[in-house]
């Protein structure tokens, strides 16, 4: 064995010496390749890994009008800006369909006398960029509201409210008195304390982090898929960049616009109703004569809402027969004004008015009524159908289409209009202390309804506790307020949402609010076939 040994040592000796320089190179290359496979190669290969997953990483790009602006949940004012920063941001409390509230970043809460709201948050939650979310990020989110500085758009959320850290993961809000829709305020997305406003960076805890900001785009980003949403100048622009393929999906689209987008081919129509969303018209009651009641219940008694529904809205609109969203807790009433021309006859001549020679006149002035409404076709075919059924009774009617920029700065504001076509966001919870009560008729209350019943019912609801109290007094209230008729409410609309036929597999049977139309993106097949669940 030995012997073995010192021959084969010796024969390496004799080979070494004949030839120093090949060895030594070779051995060099064996020091190389050991290095390479157990120090650079495990080093690189995530780096590589990652490489490769973002390269083939689908992209999806939505079409959106205006500007790119960094998503802040406490300054968001567009629906575009709002859907941006629920993909980004988180928040305590979300709302399902049926205006029922599930846990977000919060794991529960829990409500003592009415005035305190304990939350315990969820743990082990992160920021996107790796710190832990806890309670300092919710406190500082509410103060920053509170800051009349700040000038946040969620200041009057949080009016008269105290935010106390109990512990790193519990905080006690505290009302001056009781205020029972309190816990909607905290469905806007939470932003986190470890970055100041003055060196702000869109940075949530939500499905997407923010990947890139320029001037026309924002890029969203997860490890599954690039999202980005690309600002057109107007929404005109933004179709003709989704019918030359510029990007893959854009909504807004009027049921009108339906078969022409079918007759164009290539995309994907969606269309879903949105349940916290009316068309309504509202009645001026500053102005003659809609400030009659027996005119604005006549006008509503002369409206086929059915037919209007059906020639207007689309197949996934539904009927609105009172002022809350679809799904309500509190009441399924009946129509309170059927299509009836001679009980809307009957009530013009209640009101004093006379019909001769084909228009009804009253002191010798003609019932003359103008409909004002935004420059949408879905608005205005809205408008020509309320034209048509007054006249039918007759009434003269006229139709002012204005610019919508025009319309939110001047005529809704100084309530220059005598009725006015729009849609309105309905609250998750019945409170609508703001859209009817006599203390905001100089703001939101733009119909100028003034009725002491209807305040004492707005104030005494928002400090009933408990669900069932609650509804006996928002039933009593939806009927006054149905029979004050200040504003006819038509239909819930529907989001149509067109997409390119290069995507696939997209599912909104979850869909609530508008931001859903992402939810799926794990199914979406984009392009080339590729399929996240595949991998």
């Amino acid at each position: 064995m030995f012997r073995k040994i010192r021959f084969y040592f010796a024969i390496t000796q004799v080979f070494i010496k004949r030839d120093k320089r090949k060895v030594t190179i070779g051995f060099v290359i064996v020091l190389l390749a050991i290095f390479f496979l157990r120090i650079l190669i495990p080093a690189a290969a995530p780096k590589f890994i990652d490489a490769y997953t973002e390269f083939k990483k689908p992209t999806f790009v939505e079409g959106a009008v205006g500007i790119p602006l960094h998503p802040n949940p406490l300054f968001d004012e567009t629906q575009i800006q709002k859907d941006i920063s629920n993909l980004v941001f988180r928040s305590l409390l979300k709302v399902d369909a049926k205006g029922n509230l599930i846990p977000d970043l919060a794991k529960s809460f829990e409500q003592k006398g009415g005035i305190e709201y304990t939350f315990y948050l969820k743990e082990g939650i992160l920021w996107h960029d790796g710190e832990e979310f806890d309670a300092d990020d919710v406190v500082y989110t509410v103060k920053l509201a509170q800051d009349p500085n700040v000038e946040s758009k969620l200041s009057d959320n949080f009016r008269d409210v105290e935010i106390e850290k109990i512990n790193k993961f519990t905080v006690k809000f505290t009302l001056k008195e009781s205020f029972a829709p309190f816990p909607f305020a905290l469905t806007d997305g939470i932003i986190p304390e470890h970055i100041t406003l003055k060196k702000y960076q869109p940075i949530g805890t939500g499905p997407f982090a923010v990947k890139e900001i320029t001037k026309t785009e924002i890029t969203l980003a997860n490890r599954d898929l690039n999202l980005i949403f690309r600002f057109f100048p107007s929404f005109s622009d933004a179709k003709t960049a989704l019918k030359l393929g510029e990007i893959h999906g854009l909504g807004g689209y009027t049921p009108q616009e339906v078969d022409q987008i079918r007759n164009f081919g290539g995309k994907n129509i969606y269309g879903k109703v949105l349940g916290f969303r009316q068309a309504v018209v509202f009645f001026n009651l500053n102005t003659t004569p809609t400030k009659n009641k027996d005119i604005r219940q006549a006008l509503a008694y002369a409206v086929d809402k059915n037919s209007l529904l059906k020639s207007v809205a689309g197949e996934e609109s539904k009927l609105a027969t009172n002022q809350l969203f679809l799904e309500n807790w509190i009441v399924n009433s009946k129509e309170r004004y059927p299509v009836n021309s001679d009980r809307a006859k009957k009530l013009l001549q209640k009101a004093g008015y006379k019909f001769e020679k084909d228009t009804w006149v009253k002191r010798k002035e003609e019932l003359k009524l103008t409909i004002t409404v935004a420059d949408d076709s879905e608005l205005n075919s809205i408008a020509n159908i309320l034209k048509l059924s007054w006249e039918e009774i007759g009434i003269r009617v006229s139709v002012d289409s204005i610019e919508n920029d025009k319309l939110i700065e001047d005529l809704i504001p100084n309530r220059n209009f005598q009725i006015l076509i729009n849609f309105q966001e309905v609250s998750p919870d019945p409170d609508q202390y703001v859209l009817w009560h006599t203390t905001q008729v100089r703001k939101s209350n733009i119909t100028g309804v003034r009725s002491p019943k209807l305040d004492k019912l707005l104030e005494d609801t928002r400090k009933v506790e408990g669900r069932d109290k609650r509804k006996i007094k928002y039933e009593l209230f939806t009927k006054l307020l149905l029979d004050e008729s200040p504003a006819l409410f038509l239909y819930y609309p529907q989001y149509i949402w067109v997409v390119s036929d290069k995507v696939s597999d997209i599912d909104l049977n979850g869909f609530i609010f508008t931001k859903d139309r992402f939810d799926s993106y794990k199914k979406w097949v984009i392009e080339n076939g590729y399929r996240f669940s595949a991998f």
